[in-house]
C-alpha cells in the first residue's frame, strides 16, 4: 500500500479537528461578548429549548396566513407572534378581517429586509399598481415616489434606494432640478434631511416634501425610532402637521373613504419598536420617567413599521418583524402553484427558526418583565453618560453626548485597544455604547477605568 501524497498545502482530517474547533470560537465568542458594548443587540437569552428544532428544515414558505401551502414549517407560531406585535404596536385586530386590520410577517434577515419591501411596497402602492383585491391598473401616467430620510437614516436605505431603482430627493432633485433646493443658500441639494441631535427637522422635511410633493411626486418618508449612531428617535407627531398641511395644499388623498392614499409614512424601527413599547409600560407603572415619541398604529397616518429580533429581544441570528395593514398590500406578481400560496413576502422561502425565537422570547419574558427591563436600561445610560461625565472632568478635550431618551452614549473615540476589547461601533471622531439588557454597571466602570489608563485617547494636545 502506497502513503497518500502529502505536501505542505495538504490538510490531513482529524476527527475531532471540527469539535476542537468549535470549542476555541466559542470561548473566544464568549470572552469577547462580556465586554460588547457597541452595538444594539442583547445577549441575554437562552434559547437551549429550542435546540431539537436545530435538527428540523422549517420553511415558512408562502404567505403566513396561507393553509395550502404544507412544507414543514411554524406558521401557526409566526401568526401568534405578529398578533401580539400587533398588541405591542396598537394595530387592529384580523377578526374581523378589515382593510384597516394588520398584516405581516415574520423576516428572515433583520430590519433592513422589512424596509426593503417596505419601500417596494410604497413604491407599488403609489405608482397606482393593483391591490390584492383589484385586478385593474391605474391609467394615465405614473408618478415616481421619492424617498425622504434624515442624516442619521440606517445607511441601508441608500442601498435599499438603489436595489429597487428609487430616487431619493436628493437623487431626483440633483438630476430634474438642479440649483433649486428649497433648503440650502447655493440650491445644491443634500443627501438627507438635517437631523438635530439625532432627530428629523420637521420643518426642512416638509419643505422638501412640498417642493417634490408640487411637481407631482409622491413622498415616502422613513422615521427612525432608535437610529443606528445616536440612538434617537423621530417624533411622528411632530412631523405630521407639517406634513399634513403641505398634503392639504397640493390636494393629496389622505385615503379617507376607502380610496388610496398618496403618501407613506415607514417607521424603521429597528431597536426602538421593540424597546419604546415596554419604556411606555414602565413609565405606567411608575418605574421610570421616560417615555418615547408614539410611533405606532394608533398614528393613522403611520404606513408601516418594522422591527429587529436581536436588538430588544435577542436571537442568535438576525430577524425581525414587518407590519402593515390589509389595505396598503398589493397583488403578488405571482401565485406559484408549486407552493400553493401567495407569493407575498420578499424572500419566498423564510427561516422558519426566526418565529420560534420571538416566540419563545415573548412568551418566556412577559410584557412586565420586559417592562422592568427597558427601565433598567434607561437608568443604566443615565448611569453611563455620568460615568462617562466624569472622563470629561478629567481629561481635557474628552467630549459626551446623549440624545434624549437615547440608550446611546456617544464620546471621544480611544486607541484600539479600547475600541476592540469593548467592542465598541464608531463613526470619524467618535464612538458610543448601547446600555442593552446585557450591560453591567461593572463594565461600564471598566470602560472608563480603560479611557482614562495612560495612552487611551489620542487628543490634540492643550495649547
Amino acid at each position: 500500500m502506497h502513503a497518500p501524497n502529502v505536501n505542505e498545502n495538504t490538510v490531513v482530517a482529524h476527527p475531532d479537528l471540527p469539535l476542537l474547533r468549535l470549542e476555541k470560537l466559542h470561548a473566544n465568542l464568549q470572552r469577547r461578548s462580556e465586554h460588547f458594548l457597541g452595538y444594539q443587540f442583547n445577549s441575554v437569552f437562552d434559547y437551549s429549548a429550542l435546540a431539537p428544532f436545530l435538527n428540523m428544515h422549517l420553511n415558512n414558505l408562502g404567505d403566513p396566513y396561507s393553509s395550502a401551502c404544507k412544507t414543514v414549517h411554524t406558521r401557526e407560531y409566526e401568526r401568534e407572534v405578529l398578533a401580539q406585535f400587533a398588541q405591542l404596536w396598537r394595530a387592529k385586530g384580523r377578526h374581523p378581517l378589515t382593510p384597516e386590520s394588520y398584516w405581516g410577517y415574520v423576516l428572515s434577515m433583520g430590519a433592513t429586509e422589512g424596509t426593503m419591501f417596505a419601500l417596494w411596497n410604497a413604491r407599488d402602492y403609489l405608482s397606482g399598481k393593483p391591490l390584492l383585491h383589484q385586478t385593474v391598473w391605474s391609467t394615465g401616467d405614473t408618478p415616481e415616489p421619492v424617498i425622504f430620510c434624515s442624516e442619521d437614516t440606517h445607511y441601508s436605505i441608500a442601498k435599499c434606494a438603489s436595489v429597487l431603482n428609487m430616487p431619493t430627493f436628493y437623487d431626483l432633485g440633483s438630476r430634474n432640478f438642479p440649483g433649486l433646493c428649497p433648503v440650502t443658500e447655493d440650491g445644491n441639494w443634500p443627501r438627507a434631511v438635517a437631523s438635530q441631535d439625532g432627530v428629523v427637522d420637521p420643518k426642512q422635511l416638509a419643505e422638501l416634501v412640498d417642493f417634490f410633493v408640487a411637481r407631482g411626486h409622491p413622498p415616502i418618508i422613513v422615521l427612525n425610532i432608535g437610529s443606528t449612531f445616536k440612538g434617537a428617535y423621530d417624533d411622528p407627531q411632530a412631523v405630521w402637521p407639517l406634513l399634513l398641511r403641505v398634503f392639504e395644499k397640493h390636494g393629496l388623498s389622505l385615503g379617507e373613504g376607502g380610496g388610496r392614499q398618496d403618501y407613506w409614512i415607514h417607521v424603521d424601527g429597528a431597536l426602538g419598536a421593540g424597546y419604546l413599547p415596554y419604556l411606555e409600560l414602565a413609565h405606567e407603572k411608575g418605574l421610570t420617567d421616560e417615555r418615547g415619541p408614539l410611533f405606532d398604529f394608533r398614528l393613522p397616518y403611520v404606513s408601516s413599521i418594522v422591527t429587529s429580533s436581536h436588538k430588544w429581544f435577542g436571537a442568535p441570528f438576525p430577524g425581525g418583524v414587518y407590519m402593515s395593514k390589509e389595505k396598503f398590500r398589493l397583488r403578488p406578481p405571482s401565485r406559484p402553484d408549486y407552493i400553493g400560496s401567495p407569493d407575498s413576502t420578499f424572500a419566498g422561502s423564510r427561516n422558519g427558526l426566526s418565529p420560534l425565537i420571538l416566540w419563545y422570547a415573548l412568551n418566556t419574558a412577559p410584557a412586565d418583565v420586559q417592562a422592568h427591563a427597558a427601565a433598567r436600561c434607561a437608568r443604566l445610560a443615565d448611569y453611563a453618560h455620568q460615568r462617562l461625565e466624569t472622563v470629561v472632568e478629567r481629561i481635557p478635550g474628552f467630549w459626551v453626548e446623549r440624545s434624549r431618551r437615547s440608550l446611546a452614549v456617544r464620546f471621544t473615540r480611544p486607541r484600539p485597544r479600547v475600541f476592540s476589547r469593548f467592542g465598541l461601533s464608531g463613526e470619524g471622531t467618535g464612538a458610543h455604547i448601547f446600555t442593552m439588557p446585557h450591560v453591567t454597571r461593572a463594565v461600564i466602570d471598566k470602560l472608563v477605568d480603560a479611557l482614562t489608563a495612560p495612552n487611551a485617547l489620542s487628543l490634540p494636545k492643550p495649547t
